[in-house]
């Protein structure tokens, strides 16, 4: 026989076998033995968290001739044949995400099922549809045949469309705790027989950050080494660093070691140990280091500290240049909260060339705020460029309601008086633009742009940018806009970040274009 995966192995048949969702579970569970069965679901969340394979569970159950409390029997004619069943269609949208492809489904829905009580149709990678696919499939998903239930899959629901998302019952799954991955892992490793240590398999549940499927893929990856799974394999196998190491690093923070601080991210670096995981462990570390501040006192440095430098190594993590060794960004993020006084040795201190970061820190921010002064009128009139590539009536509309919603009910009280009269005139899938009646009100919205940006963003689970500007440029802006499209002149997304480049002339000219009322023709 084949050697199969263990995430395929160990797929659960059952809801009684799923891990971690035990919400989710009991009202699916209880739907079934109500017999209340949706005509559409959603399923949302991470991936390797129990999507797809509750969905096949649901399309098992309803199906199962004798299922008992919500629970398929395994042994009827329907759950012997699950798997080869005609009336069950997985459709894989990233692959088959065409309007064809979708109008093939709605011609075939009108068909009985061949031998269950239900043909189900699920969908994994929904959000990969293309727009007219999902325009086909809205009517039948809102009033499909008795005989057919649709179960959709996503890792983005921000991308599904929120007229579809209307139409079906929603389910969010989360990440599976570690504790549950931890567990699971020992149960598969001793019927596996694969020897380990449980603080590698610790350290393998941090890594999958709470994908299951991806804790079993690195499981079966090591074990082919027939080896004992330690931390120090996981760190070998993976790139990551043991616990030891972390603890380390924060005892080097803790007495402004500057040396062995930049000796281990140097032996890092040399290793390639991957600097994502890197950073999400010293993170998790700091923050329980953090909580030993409060618990027993302030020790050689404080929880401020410590906490701007778990911020700020957690905002660059997505952000950093890859033309750019990112444990040079690391090195210098955590040296910029090291004191440096007469306890360092002078020599040690000169040998690694480290400079008065605290100078240095507060030029930095100075020049950081002249430029954000001078640069705000520039990356507003790129971000009105930008929405203008694809901006569209569906991302108006959902953003609309969206701003409104914010506006009146979930934005920080210190930001609603700023964003009282304001309105979203234009959207696209990643930007917003936003207009001020108060008149010159904008430059002081805008002087809070990022704060406004995250509070908007953490609400809605979303990366959008926005761009304040007034009524004034707005007409400017839109009437530029109509001539350009005239003319067959296309849009092309611009980088708005190398405006901090030596290079930004381009975007200042760009922004140029956009406001300078010399350069509009006004219709």
């Amino acid at each position: 026989m084949s050697y199969k995966v263990l995430y395929r192995k160990y797929r659960p048949d059952s809801f009684d076998n799923l891990i971690g969702q035990n919400a989710t579970i009991k009202i699916l569970k209880n739907s079934i033995i109500n017999d209340k069965i949706s005509h559409a679901y959603i399923f949302s969340g991470p991936r390797g968290t129990g999507k797809t394979s509750t969905a096949r569970i649901l399309a098992k159950t309803i199906n199962c001739l004798d299922n008992k409390n919500g629970v398929a029997c395994g042994k009827c004619e329907n759950c012997l044949n699950f798997a080869t069943s005609p009336d069950i269609i997985e459709i894989d949208a990233a692959s088959n995400n065409g309007v064809e492809e979708i109008r093939e489904l709605i011609n075939n829905v009108k068909l009985m099922p061949t031998s269950s009580k239900y043909k189900v149709y699920i969908i994994d990678e929904v959000h990969m549809l293309s727009t007219s696919a999902f325009n086909a499939l809205l009517l039948t998903l809102e009033e499909p045949p008795k005989h057919v239930v649709f179960i959709l899959a996503t890792t983005n629901i921000e991308s599904v469309p929120i007229t579809i998302i209307s139409r079906c019952q929603k389910y969010e799954f989360a990440k599976i705790s570690e504790d549950l991955i931890v567990k699971h892992l020992i149960d598969i490793c001793d019927k596996e027989k694969i020897k380990y240590t449980e603080d590698g398999i610790k350290e393998i549940a941090i890594l999958s950050d709470g994908g299951l499927r991806d804790a079993l893929s690195i499981i079966d990856q090591l074990s082919k080494e027939n080896v004992e799974i330690t931390p120090e394999l996981v760190a070998e196998s993976i790139g990551t660093v043991s616990d030891q190491f972390i603890k380390n690093i924060i005892k080097y923070i803790e007495d402004n070691d500057v040396k062995n601080i930049v000796g281990c991210l140097k032996k890092l670096s040399d290793t390639n140990v991957n600097y994502k995981n890197f950073i999400k462990k010293l993170v998790k570390f700091l923050a329980i280091y953090s909580v030993e501040i409060l618990e027993n006192g302030e020790k050689n440095i404080s929880f401020s500290i410590i906490k701007n430098l778990i911020i700020e190594l957690n905002d660059s993590i997505n952000k950093m240049n890859i033309n750019v060794n990112p444990y040079i960004i690391i090195q210098t993020i955590i040296l910029s909260y090291i004191k440096i006084d007469s306890k360092n040795d002078t020599h040690e201190i000169q040998e690694v060339n480290i400079p008065d970061i605290e100078q240095i820190k507060e030029e930095l921010k100075i020049k950081k705020e002249e430029k954000n002064s001078s640069n705000i009128k520039d990356i507003i009139a790129i971000r009105i460029n930008n929405c203008f590539v694809n901006a569209s009536k569906k991302y108006l509309e959902i953003e609309k309601n969206n701003w409104q919603k914010f506006v009146d009910n979930d934005c920080k009280s210190i930001i609603k008086g700023l964003i009282l009269d304001t309105e979203v005139v234009a959207a696209s899938d990643k930007y917003i633009i936003i207009t001020c009646s108060i008149k010159h009100k904008e430059k002081e919205i805008n002087n809070k742009l990022s704060e406004i940006e995250d509070n908007y963003n953490d609400i809605y689970n979303s990366d959008k940018r926005l761009a304040f500007l007034s009524e004034i440029d707005w007409k400017k802006a839109k009437e530029e806009y109509i001539k350009r499209i005239n003319n067959n002149e296309k849009y092309s997304i611009i980088n708005e970040e190398k405006i901090e480049s030596d290079e930004s002339d381009e975007m200042i000219n760009i922004a140029n274009d956009l406001f300078d009322k010399d350069k509009l023709e006004i219709k």
